[in-house]
């Protein structure tokens, strides 16, 4: 019988079970035991730079400009177009 779910934690996460189809692979590796206890989940993580890693990725750096650009105010979604439209018309 296939297995159809992991054993899913982090930092800001509870422990819990996620199906394998809600699952996105990376290339970040980090060698632990089969069930660590979360300390030293997070000793590993924090001894191979994940969350540096991560940040670098293109996929994570989609997400950071994603909740910046959430986060901004009305004001800043203003310059951050006219910035955009002058952007354009100079590769024109």
């Amino acid at each position: 019988m296939p297995f159809k779910r992991a054993l899913v934690d982090t930092h800001d996460m509870v422990r819990s079970q996620m199906n394998f189809k809600r699952h996105s692979l990376t290339d970040i590796k980090i060698d632990i035991p089969r069930v660590p206890k979360k300390r030293s989940l997070i000793q590993a993580m924090d001894a191979t730079n994940v969350k540096d890693k991560w940040e670098k990725s293109s996929w994570g750096r989609k997400l950071i400009a994603q909740k910046r650009r959430v986060s901004l105010n009305e004001f800043d979604k203003l310059k951050l177009m006219v910035t955009k439209i002058k952007r354009a018309n100079a590769i024109r």
